[in-house]
Order: structure tokens, then C-alpha cells, then sequence
């Protein structure tokens, strides 16, 4: 299970909530288990309803579309209640079946869902929502929302329904990850790792930044995963964002690589720094610089510390060791966000680190004329301190 369940009712608990009800597909995929393209293509596909009493059924709401995708990977969540299209007002199932045709034991379930539902099936997603909280005894009860604009709709259909900001609480809840959940981090680290390895193998001096970025998105495509992105570039373009990207890659400059894949939706994040010959003396002292503060700080990555202080570590050795500009440092957390954590949306707040928190250090030097260092790797928080989920070397790498 991907979801914290225990976490997840013991926060309910504290804020008096009796339930979560999540439209946004990340949300959905984390209390439900469940995905698709289509949950992540269409707003409010569907919607999972978990309430705090365990004795009340957790439901998953899906356009009956996806009711074929269900039958072979289902969700953990006792109740499905699918919704039918409606085109003017005129609602209908998704799927037919023909007499005299022997259905498999899947088609023959998706039939028998179809046919369940085909009588009293809603027509929208909030139309369904509203139904299920009424079936849960919930139309009255303090409601978590993780979308504020599905909220008003519920509440206006449910005009007791008490209907409350449930974000931060799900932020919260997806601080620890579940060892299903680690799985997937660890799988989407290895396949992120090869295909930032691979890229590097492939840029020689010359090399188009563009054809280096073609790269990672083929390969990431090949490993079964989606590239979310790939920022930074070569020489004086090797930190910032740059609209060009049809430039060769220069001998002896900076190289940098802030890769980002998803893999089952959730998000393997590495950055690494490289050069193609001799590293210019610049470069050296530079990198020693950056790649010092990299060793203290993640070595020092364990329960308690707060993030601060690890951004106050690195800036200072980094600024000792001769970058007195120096000041790009954060942690942030990793999952089905890139930026997970502190997730607040409004700017990088220092968080304590804690047992089973996935979390990225950003260490980035971006200067203009020169270019910039990266380094950036993924740790798993431990009980008495940490674990890298990338073994790939931490050294500038050298490229023929």
C-alpha cells in the first residue's frame, strides 16, 4: 500500500477530520493505489474518499471507462463506484457486450459492474462523491478537501457538509514514506542512475546540448519511465535555464545535468557535474568547494537535524573554500512531488529530518561567465542516520 494509513487516520484524529476526499490524481494514487493515464489526463476523473473510522468503507469513484484497467490492477479500497458519461443529460455505460459472445472472467466483471450500476450510476465525479458521502453517513460530518474548488461544489449539493483545507494534512501524512512507496523511490533512483550515466557517456567535446538532452529522454523512455525534466547545459550555460539548447558542448567548462524521471509516478532526482578533457583550475577549486560541503552535509543527514543547519553548513564550507557568492543550498523532499517537502508552496521553510523521509540536497553554484557546479542525490532517512539511493561515484566526472 502506498498510503500511510496509520499516519493518515492518526492526523485525522488530531484535526478533528472525518474524513478526506482527494480529486487531485496524486492524491488519488496515494490513498487508492490505483492509476492510469486517463486519472491523470482528465480533472477530476475520479476520486478517492478515505474516512477516518475504519469501520466506514474507503471508496475509489472512477469514470466507468476505467473500470477495464481496475479488473487487472485493483485498489486496495473495499468500495468502486463508477460514474457513466453524460452527453445532454443523457447518461450511458462505457462498454457493451454482445449476445452469444464468452466474455473472459475480466470483461465478464466490468459487465457485471456496468450492469450493477447501470440503474442509478451518477453522472460526474461530484455528482458521486456527494452520493458516496450520504451512503458513508458522512453529509453532515468535517470533511477534508485536497481540491477547494471540488469542495464547493460538494458543498453546495451537501449543505451541511462542513468542508475543510485537507492539503497540509496529506502533506504530512506523505512525509514517512510505506515500504511500497520505497520500493518504487529505490527502482526509480536505479533507472534515473543508468540513465544519467548512459547520457554522460555520450557527450564528447562538440556534441550538441541538444542531442545530450534527446538522450536522456529516449533513454529514460526505453527504462519504462517518463522524463519530467532535464535542466542546466555546458560551459557558461551550464546553470540557469536557457531557451537555446543547439550548442556544442566546449573541453575543459563545467558540465552540468539536473536530471528528473518519474517511474509509477514518483520522482528519481540526481544532479552531477562533469567535464569534457582537463578541468579548467577554476573548475578544480570550484568543485572541491562544492563537492566538501556535499560530503559533510549528506554524511550528517540523520533524525532530528534540522534542514537549516544543514544549509548553514554548506554555505559556510563553500564560501571558506573560496565561492564567497556562494548560497544555493536546500533540501527538499521526494516522492510523488518534486518538491515535496516543506510543500507549503511558498518558498523552502526548514523542516526536521525524520525516519523514513526521502529527501534531495541541492547544492548549485550558478555564475554568470563561468557556468555552474550541481550536485544533488537522494537519501533515505534512517532510524540512526541515512541511506544514498544512488551509488554511482560522487566525483567531477571525466569525459573522454
Amino acid at each position: 500500500m502506498l498510503l500511510n494509513l496509520d499516519r493518515s487516520r492518526q492526523r485525522m484524529t488530531a484535526e478533528g477530520i472525518d474524513a478526506w476526499v482527494c480529486v487531485l490524481p496524486k492524491h488519488v494514487y496515494y490513498l487508492s493505489g490505483y492509476q492510469s493515464d486517463w486519472l491523470f489526463d482528465m480533472p477530476w476523473a475520479a476520486c478517492a474518499i478515505l474516512p477516518r473510522d475504519p469501520n466506514l468503507p474507503a471508496t475509489l469513484i472512477v469514470h466507468d471507462v476505467e473500470l477495464t484497467n481496475l479488473a487487472e490492477s485493483p485498489t486496495w479500497m473495499p468500495v468502486v463506484r463508477p460514474y457513466f458519461a453524460a452527453v445532454d443529460g443523457r447518461t450511458f455505460p462505457h462498454y457493451a457486450a454482445v449476445e452469444g459472445v464468452e466474455l473472459n472472467p475480466v470483461e465478464q466483471q466490468v459487465l457485471e459492474t456496468e450492469t450493477r450500476w447501470s440503474e442509478s450510476a451518477a453522472s460526474s465525479c461530484p455528482e458521486s462523491a456527494c452520493e458516496s458521502l450520504r451512503a458513508l453517513g458522512l453529509a453532515t460530518a468535517r470533511v477534508g478537501f485536497d481540491d477547494l474548488r471540488f469542495r464547493d461544489v460538494c458543498c453546495a449539493k451537501l449543505p451541511e457538509l462542513r468542508g475543510l483545507d485537507a492539503l497540509p494534512d496529506l502533506i504530512y501524512a506523505r512525509q514517512i514514506k510505506t515500504a511500497d512507496e520505497l520500493a518504487l523511490m529505490r527502482e526509480a533512483a536505479r533507472r534515473n542512475q543508468h540513465c544519467i550515466v548512459s547520457t554522460l557517456e555520450c557527450i564528447h567535446e562538440g556534441t550538441l546540448w541538444s542531442e545530450v538532452r534527446r538522450h536522456y529522454c529516449v533513454e529514460a523512455a526505453r527504462n519504462d519511465c517518463s522524463p519530467a525534466s532535464f535542466f542546466v547545459g555546458a560551459g557558461r550555460k551550464s546553470m540557469g535555464l536557457w531557451a537555446n539548447q543547439d550548442y556544442p558542448v566546449p573541453a575543459e567548462q563545467p558540465i552540468c545535468l539536473d536530471a528528473m524521471l518519474t517511474y509509477q509516478r514518483y520522482f528519481g532526482d540526481a544532479q552531477r557535474t562533469a567535464v569534457v578533457g582537463t578541468p579548467s583550475r577554476k573548475l578544480e577549486v570550484y568543485w572541491h568547494a562544492v563537492s566538501t560541503a556535499a560530503s559533510e552535509c549528506y554524511a550528517d543527514m540523520r533524525p532530528g537535524i534540522a534542514t537549516a543547519a544543514l544549509r548553514e553548513r554548506a554555505i559556510r564550507t563553500v564560501r571558506d573554500l573560496g565561492i564567497p557568492h556562494f548560497r544555493h543550498a536546500f533540501v527538499h523532499g521526494l516522492g510523488l512531488d518534486h518538491l515535496e517537502l516543506p510543500g507549503d508552496g511558498r518558498g523552502f521553510t526548514t523542516f526536521t529530518l525524520e525516519a523514513g523521509m526521502v529527501v534531495n540536497m541541492d547544492l548549485e553554484v550558478c555564475e554568470l561567465g563561468f557556468g555552474g557546479i550541481y550536485f544533488e542525490q537522494t537519501m533515505l532517512i534512517t532510524p540512526n542516520g541515512s541511506e544514498c539511493l544512488y551509488s554511482m561515484p560522487r566525483e567531477l566526472a571525466r569525459l573522454s
